[in-house]
């Protein structure tokens, strides 16, 4: 079946544009007849498909093939086999190409490079600028809308490449959208900034002849470079620090108009997650960013309370606090207003306890409360709240949720607790074995300490509905003490009714088969070993994050599916 972008060809008469060295790749070309068998409706499927066998055969007896457009669009077999990511008959095929022929663009202006970093073929894309001399032959235009390109998916190894050989023009450039690179980069999370660079030993390197080892020497200062760079940070990181370099070579108000239009370079990294360097790297320039406000009223401070970034004590915003603190938004909310606000990392995503969520908030707002002045603790917005009644209305779902969990855990344990006083008593009724052996203190005693702690328990479970602690009109900042303490009671009793266990099977067993006390000592050592193990914070935490990350990424799949 032939694909319907591919024209309609005479097979016995094909035209090939010839190339000639000193013409630029955005001039036409006078068209040379030839005659073969292959069509371009073959040649489209070898390089769409990858087939490099039958392509080579085709190269080798014509090179002028490399020229001929496949598509409606002018794409050539390079344009095919790049857009479709076949990383090897990329490289084979430029091979018999000249630099000029794989800067031949097709009727949208498109190189082939452009369309396998459009497509995110990462390593066709270093590949060919890798190339000697291409990046050196290509337009401005061409290498400006690569260096786009490779920013927006994240190809920053390929963009500092690019980077290097425009620096002044690409640090100041303008995509479609009117967004410089430090924009792009500020928009980007800390996750995908943070990615490393390519290990040099995965990546294939482009075929250079004897007459490029000046050239390679080059590269591989600038390889040492980059790594040394790394440890600093991610390749965006990297990148990012390299158009900074060059940005503040250029005069203040020039700065001020490019980290500033469309939009706040500094605010798009504050509210999008983005890494703490990018944000301490803007803050360089805090003198000219003082009085600068989003849609929303809001300045540096008022950002950085509402989404919880450490920059908050930096030094630098210290020294300007007092021009920036007493300022309100739109609606009236001052600083400590924002830092009331529910935080937006948790708006995203809120798998994580209730109890953290509100201890965390708590934390956060009142580290900024001890930074401003006492006046604004009780300052009012124009919905007539203070700061204080805007975290309560704020964190008011996540009092409920706390009152809940409050709520399944004093039932769940007094459930427990009760079994556990249950068989304790029983257990005291019956005594087994002979009562003058030793180990019959010992179950008496530790039978006895699990009863009593499981009554403990259930009085400290039950208060939690006779307290007026989680009454529907107040607010739940933390989960209720008792809480804690019936819990911990509950651990104690169930591990003191294991130990009374193994007593009681030493003194059934204590003349013959003692091998059954054995393995009832060892079932037992077990499961007091598991209650110690899951009593420790590390522990507990280390499983969070993994369940954590785990719900995150099926919530993220979710979305797409």
């Amino acid at each position: 079946m032939m694909n319907p972008d591919v024209e309609a060809w005479d097979e016995s008469n094909i035209e090939i544009t010839k190339a000639r060295d000193y013409l630029s790749h955005h001039q036409t070309h006078p068209p040379v007849a030839t005659s073969h068998a292959v069509t371009p409706s073959d040649m489209y499927w070898h390089a769409y498909m990858g087939e490099w066998g039958e392509m080579e055969a085709i190269v080798k007896n014509d090179r002028n093939s490399v020229r001929i457009g496949l598509t409606g669009s002018g794409d050539t077999a390079l344009h095919v086999a790049a857009g479709a990511g076949n990383t090897t008959f990329v490289q084979e095929l430029i091979k018999f190409m000249k630099i000029e022929e794989q800067l031949i663009p097709n009727s949208e202006e498109m190189l082939a490079v452009h369309l396998a970093a459009l497509s995110r073929h990462h390593r066709i894309v270093k590949h060919l600028c890798s190339q000697q001399h291409l990046l050196d032959k290509m337009a401005y235009k061409d290498i400006e809308k690569l260096f786009f390109m490779t920013i927006s998916n994240n190809m920053f190894d390929v963009a500092i490449i690019i980077f290097e050989k425009c620096p002044i023009k690409l640090s100041t450039a303008r995509d479609e959208k009117q967004l410089t690179a430090l924009h792009m980069l500020a928009r980007k999370p800390a996750t995908v900034l943070s990615m490393e660079l390519e290990d040099n030993k995965d990546t294939e390197v482009a075929h250079v002849t004897e007459d490029d080892e000046d050239n390679d020497l080059i590269e591989n200062v600038s390889d040492m470079k980059l790594e040394e760079e790394k440890d600093s940070g991610g390749t965006g990181i990297v990148l990012l620090k390299r158009i900074w370099a060059e940005v503040k070579k250029l005069r203040r108000e020039e700065i001020f108009a490019l980290i500033t239009e469309p939009s706040v370079a500094l605010f798009d990294a504050i509210k999008s997650e983005s890494h703490d360097q990018v944000i301490d790297t803007f803050l360089d320039y805090i003198t000219i960013l003082t009085t600068v406000k989003d849609p929303e009223g809001r300045n540096l401070l008022h950002l950085l309370c509402l989404h919880r970034r450490r920059a908050f004590s930096d030094k630098r915003v210290n020294n300007r606090k007092e021009q920036l603190v007493g300022a309100v938004d739109n609606e009236g909310n001052n600083v400590l207003h924002m830092a009331a606000l529910f935080s937006v990392q948790f708006q995203s995503f809120s798998g994580l306890n209730p109890y953290l969520q509100m201890q965390k908030a708590l934390k956060w707002f009142k580290k900024v409360k001890s930074h401003v002045p006492r006046e604004l603790r009780s300052a009012r917005n124009k919905k007539g709240k203070r700061p204080v009644e805007v975290f309560c209305d704020e964190h008011k779902q996540l009092s409920n949720d706390i009152k809940e969990v409050a709520k399944g855990i004093a039932d769940s344990g007094m459930i427990v607790s009760t079994l556990v006083a249950t068989v304790a008593f029983g257990a005291a009724l019956t005594v087994p074995g002979d009562k003058n052996n030793s180990w019959f203190i010992v179950f008496i005693v530790t039978n006895a300490f699990a009863l009593f702690s499981s009554c403990t328990s259930t009085i400290c479970f039950l208060s939690n509905f006779t307290s007026s602690r989680f009454a529907r009109s107040e607010f739940a900042v933390s989960l209720n003490l008792t809480l804690a303490y019936g819990s911990s009671l509950l651990i104690i009793s169930v591990a003191a009714m294991v130990v009374a266990f193994i007593a009681t099977s030493y003194l059934i067993f204590a003349h013959a088969t003692k091998w059954v006390s054995y393995l009832v000592t060892s079932m037992g050592g077990f499961t007091l070993i598991c209650f110690i193990i899951f009593g420790l914070k590390k522990y507990n935490k280390r499983w969070e994050r993994r369940f954590l990350r785990h719900k995150k990424w099926a919530s993220r799949l979710q979305k797409f599916s």
